[in-house]
């Protein structure tokens, strides 16, 4: 009794997943020319090791998560979250790294399979934008009808145009974004905007001074009644490569022509739906992306698209399998015309989650 009690509390949880699965690729993207086929089996990386903390009256609280990554010979553990925040009313301040409300993950498609082989998960940069967890200041004020989160966030792409050397990146500001919530019965929506200038001193390397924005402006939508639920996430931007993960930086950053920068322009979207009868749930999806830049000389523009079908079982509270099919076409390339190819995963996430 004579112990003074403490002033914060903790939980633990976890998240192992395992993929087993077939992929397969046509020839134009093998290296030998002809359609390749290969088992996998890996742990991916969205699994976790997670810990919350918050004070005795919960307005103090934060959060570390490891991700944990097998994919034999290798093995890792990387950074997902490490944050703290302070509740004050209906206001928060939050500190660290973490993602946000802009391209919210409340609006996920429940894509699973494959996130090693070729990075598929949740249809990233197949119709879907996600900011992606990186170090920011995020204030958020929010009721239980909307709401409004304005964050300065670090930006992910810190280089250079392709080349260049010698040269000093440099940013006025840091990445911001600004997203707002609504909420009405059994629709919910997060649109929001995030913007950053990147650029860098060439001094008198002979290189070009130049700068460039990435701008990207998303309107989610999430509906349910019952079982059923629809999700929608539109897009429109530019120049997103590398600062909006998982989109191909080929074909989707700005292009130097001359002493001239031209803006890759991005817009896209993903539809998916949602059916629930007891611990079995059928949900599908498609995804769409369309890119575009004058300076490309076979054509101007390129689509791509994705889609899957799947049919999660859940056991138990704590395991889950996910069986999912899915298929990409990755459009023509616009410099020569040529067909890019396609690809198709078929396996079984098996989820463990505490």
């Amino acid at each position: 009794m004579a112990v003074e009690p403490s002033t914060y509390t903790f939980d633990m949880a976890a998240r192992m997943l395992t993929d087993i699965g077939w992929q397969s690729k046509s020839g134009e993207m093998s290296k030998s020319g002809n359609d390749v086929g290969t088992w996998f089996v890996n742990m991916p990386g969205h699994s976790y090791l997670r810990a919350r903390f918050y004070s005795v009256d919960k307005n103090v609280g934060g959060r570390i998560e490891l991700g944990l990554t097998s994919l034999q010979p290798e093995a890792s553990v990387s950074l997902r979250y490490a944050y703290g925040y302070w509740r004050v009313g209906k206001c928060r301040i939050l500190a660290g790294q973490t993602d946000n409300w802009f391209g919210s993950l409340a609006y996920h498609v429940r894509q699973y399979v494959g996130l090693n082989e070729n990075s598929h998960l949740l249809l990233f940069g197949w119709g879907f934008v996600w900011s992606h967890r990186v170090p920011q200041v995020q204030f958020t004020y929010n009721t239980d009808k909307w709401g409004v989160q304005f964050a300065l966030e670090e930006p992910r792409n810190k280089g250079t145009w392709g080349g260049a050397a010698n040269v000093d990146n440099k940013f006025i500001m840091p990445r911001m974004s600004l997203t707002f919530m609504f909420k009405y019965g059994a629709f919910m929506t997060h649109p929001g905007i995030l913007f950053v200038k990147h650029g860098f001193e060439a001094g008198t390397t002979g290189a070009s001074d130049e700068d460039w924005d990435t701008l990207a402006i998303v309107l989610p939508i999430k509906f349910s009644v019952g079982a059923f639920t629809l999700k929608f996430q539109g897009h429109y931007g530019k120049n997103f490569a590398t600062e909006i993960p998982f989109y191909n930086t080929t074909w989707t950053g700005p292009v130097l022509s001359g002493s001239t920068v031209e803006d890759t322009i991005i817009w896209g979207g993903v539809l998916a739906g949602e059916y629930q009868i007891g611990k079995v749930m059928i949900t599908g999806g498609v995804g769409y992306e369309k890119w575009s830049n004058d300076t490309w000389t076979s054509e101007d523009e390129t689509t791509r698209w994705g889609a899957f079908i799947a049919v999660p079982y859940q056991f138990t509270k704590n395991f889950g399998i996910h069986p999912e099919f899915s298929y990409y076409k990755y459009g023509d390339n616009p410099n020569t015309g040529n067909d890019m190819g396609n690809e198709w995963l078929l396996g079984v996430q098996f989820r463990f989650v505490f």
